[in-house]
């Protein structure tokens, strides 16, 4: 207690001269330690210098395993922060004098309480250019580069990451009690399997990533594909390096794909769903599962999927819905799509440009709030056209 009282007092000193917000830190998980950090730095610089505040961050959630260790330790060095119990008792002691709120960090104008935005989401663009806050000494560079020679990757080519995120998830990260919420957002890696064969046929190198994973994945040690997260060769800093060095990612909305957004790669989501994972306003490239009723197995249309709100298995349930999922199909032409891109050769045609206006013409006035600087997959788009009734 006598630290944090010392910690209060110099934080007010500190407001005389600056204002001071304390920013919670949720290291449990990934997803939130990577961009939620890198979006407040870049919010930051958003702001005039003398409308600046001074920030403090305080590690949050940390009942749960660190999600990343070594993203952690990279946060820390570039961020002023303090230990996770000096940040409780000063929080409180703050609270306790009545003070507190006027330390809290506040999301900017027209972002809280907004239906879609919140942590990370950036409606101003402001992760979109400039360069990342988090960065790589040599020695880690080294470190993570020389496990990936050692593993087979060819540094000279370029890299895709691919990350599915599956059952194995919950579990690991809050404990078998906590009964998976979302079951849809888990896919069998292998339903990639086409679309990693399809991008190491166009000269790419394939890396499956992630910390907590059911099943191996089958294209691994074919034509340049690996298994990175199963393989042995996995490490917490290599792991945050990957995308860092990436052409792009594919992923499923994981937490791990934020890195895209820190390190400024392109991503391609596949497995979302509408409205909740619609993020319009993120270059994010997206195929959408959509929905079924099961009575008479009608598949809504985007219109009517924005009318259901949050979606979980309950609610699912309650309204007598499920998912269609992505198909093996779809993810490829997703991969192939980013493929034409990363090398400049995309050339949408008139449909593609026609079905994008569409899909941007029903999208309610609350995401058209911010710059619309995403879309969703052109084969996606063809294969379904019905889906925009």
């Amino acid at each position: 207690m006598p630290v944090a009282l010392l910690t209060v007092i110099l934080l007010l000193f500190a407001s005389m001269f600056r204002r001071v917000q304390l920013v919670q830190m949720n290291v449990s998980r990934i997803g939130h330690l990577g961009v939620d950090t890198e979006y407040v730095l870049s919010e930051l610089k958003r702001q005039s210098e003398s409308e600046r505040p001074l920030l403090v961050f305080i590690p949050w959630r940390t009942d749960l395993p660190v999600a990343n260790r070594a993203l952690l330790r990279l946060w820390k060095r570039e961020v002023l922060w303090i230990p996770s119990w000096l940040g409780r008792s000063t929080h409180a002691l703050l609270h306790l004098i009545r003070v507190g709120e006027n330390f809290v960090y506040q999301l900017p104008k027209g972002i809280a309480g907004h239906p879609q935005f919140n942590w990370g989401t950036d409606p101003y663009g402001v992760t979109a250019s400039g360069e990342p806050h988090l960065r790589f000494r040599a020695s880690e560079q080294d470190s993570a580069e020389s496990r990936l020679r050692a593993m087979g990757v060819d540094l000279r080519k370029p890299i895709v990451t691919i990350h599915v995120r599956d059952g194995s998830y919950h579990p690991s990260h809050s404990g078998t009690l906590w009964k998976e919420p979302h079951t849809w957002r888990n896919f069998d890696v292998n339903v990639t399997i086409e679309a990693a064969l399809a991008l190491s046929d166009r000269g790419f190198q394939v890396v499956r990533i992630g910390a907590h994973t059911n099943q191996p994945f089958r294209a691994a040690d074919e034509r340049n594909i690996f298994d990175f997260a199963r393989n042995g060769y996995r490490d917490e800093l290599t792991e945050i390096y990957l995308p860092s060095i990436s052409a792009f990612m594919i992923s499923t909305s994981s937490g791990i794909d934020s890195l895209t957004q820190v390190f400024r790669i392109p991503l391609y989501n596949f497995g979302v769903i509408a409205p909740s994972q619609l993020y319009s306003h993120r270059r994010i490239t997206s195929i959408f599962q959509r929905f079924r009723k099961i009575n008479d197995s009608r598949i809504l249309t985007l219109r009517e999927s924005f009318d259901l709100g949050k979606i979980s298995d309950e609610t699912l349930q309650d309204l007598g819905l499920e998912v269609v999922a992505n198909t093996a199909e779809e993810i490829c032409g997703l991969a192939l799509e980013a493929s034409d891109r990363y090398r400049n050769v995309w050339k949408p045609s008139e449909e593609d440009l026609w079905l994008q206006h569409r899909l941007l013409s029903l999208l309610p006035s609350a995401y058209r709030q911010f710059p619309i600087r995403g879309g969703v997959g052109a084969h996606f788009l063809r294969s379904h056209p019905e889906w925009l009734d």
